[in-house]
């Protein structure tokens, strides 16, 4: 399972922006698939897995019919994956659940509001929290793995964007 967060991390990474609706699927996998792991751990397997599939094609569907709302999706499965990220080995699993819906807000606000930079910037989070948590090093390494990987991840993404979408001059 690490190798497959892992590749979809690199594709949100390097590509979040440009596809846009797969960011809203993958985002959606992940977040689901953590949230049903937190809250539904004695469940089997294949049940998180079902529920990960479940989240990530309802936000795929989204993305193509209604873009705009799928805007906020995306930041709100953003938001809520890296304040899991942020606060699970601090806070309880009871409270988690306040922190996880105010991270999603934001990141639904944030997303409809700056969406261009906002997919940009938190499909680069979203890339680099699941490639961090997926190789599972220190708190220190894994900290400046996500900086580099996050700033990779913005770099490439904004020079990949503004590159495609300027017309040379006749």
């Amino acid at each position: 399972m690490e190798i497959f967060n892992i590749a979809l991390g690199i594709i949100l990474l390097l590509f979040g922006r440009k596809l846009f609706w797969l960011f809203v699927a993958v985002a959606g996998f992940i977040v689901g698939l953590e949230f049903s792991a937190m809250f539904l751990a004695e469940q089997p397997q294949w049940v998180l897995v079902m529920i990960g599939l479940f989240t990530g094609c309802f936000g795929a569907i989204v993305a193509i019919f209604a873009q705009r709302l799928a805007f906020a999706l995306a930041g709100f499965y953003a938001g809520s994956f890296l304040t899991l990220l942020l606060v699970q080995p601090f806070i309880s699993s009871p409270a988690m659940l306040l922190f996880l819906l105010a991270g999603g807000v934001l990141g639904a606000a944030l997303s409809a509001w700056i969406l261009d930079p906002a997919l940009i910037i938190l499909s680069s989070l979203i890339g680099a929290g699941a490639i961090v948590k997926a190789l599972g090093a220190g708190q220190l390494m894994s900290a400046v793995i996500f900086v580099l990987l996050v700033s990779i991840g913005i770099f490439t993404q904004t020079r990949l964007f503004t590159r495609l979408d300027t017309k040379p001059l006749d």
